[in-house]
C-alpha cells in the first residue's frame, strides 16, 4: 500500500486545481487519485473507482508523493516540437481582432510566413484556430444579399466590378 499524507497547503492546492476546468496541466484524473489516496483509499480500490489499470494509479500516486504536483504533469512529448507556437496564435489572433480587413486563411498563412518565419499549412492552421474556438469573418464574392435595396445593390455591383478588375489587373 502507498501511503501519501496530504499537507493542509497541499490539500488546498489539490481542491482548487480540481475546480480549475481544462486550465490545468496536470489532468484531473491524476488529481482525483491523488485526492483519494490522500482519503486513505488503496490503490487497487482507486483504479476500480476511476476505471483505469492499478500500475497507473500506483504510478501516479507515487510520483505525486516523491515529487509533490510536479510529478504529476505530463512529460515532454518526444518528436520534433510544434511550429506554431501559443505566442504566433496569440500574435496572430491580435492581428486579426485589430484589423479592419477580412482574412482568409492562406493570406493569414502568409502573414505567419513573412512576419513570424512561421510555414504552416492552410489545412492545419484552420485546424488549429477551430479548436481554440476562433472564427472570422469570410469575404463574400457577391453582394446578392443587398438585393433589397436596389440603389445600395447597384453601387455594391460597382465597387465590386471595381475590386474584380483591380485583382485581375494585379497579377
Amino acid at each position: 500500500m502507498i501511503h501519501i499524507q496530504l499537507t493542509e497547503e497541499q490539500a488546498q492546492e489539490l481542491e482548487r486545481r480540481l475546480r480549475q476546468h481544462g486550465s490545468s496541466p496536470i489532468p484531473a484524473l491524476r488529481l482525483e487519485m491523488v485526492r483519494l489516496a490522500g482519503q486513505g483509499w488503496h490503490v487497487t480500490a482507486i483504479a476500480r473507482h476511476l476505471g483505469c489499470h492499478e500500475q497507473t494509479a500506483r504510478k501516479f500516486v507515487k510520483a505525486f508523493r516523491d515529487q509533490s504536483f510536479t510529478g504529476l504533469e505530463d512529460r515532454p512529448r518526444p518528436g520534433p516540437k510544434r511550429r506554431l507556437t501559443d505566442e504566433h496564435l496569440t500574435a496572430l489572433e491580435q492581428v486579426i481582432d485589430q484589423s479592419d480587413r477580412t482574412w482568409t486563411t492562406p493570406q493569414l498563412v502568409a502573414w505567419l510566413e513573412r512576419e513570424q518565419q512561421v510555414r504552416v499549412h492552410p489545412d492545419y492552421l484552420s485546424r488549429v484556430l477551430h479548436r481554440r474556438r476562433f472564427a472570422w469573418k469570410r469575404t463574400k464574392r457577391s453582394v446578392a444579399h443587398k438585393r433589397k435595396d436596389p440603389d445600395q445593390y447597384d453601387a455594391k455591383v460597382a465597387e465590386l466590378d471595381v475590386l474584380k478588375n483591380r485583382l485581375v489587373k494585379g497579377r
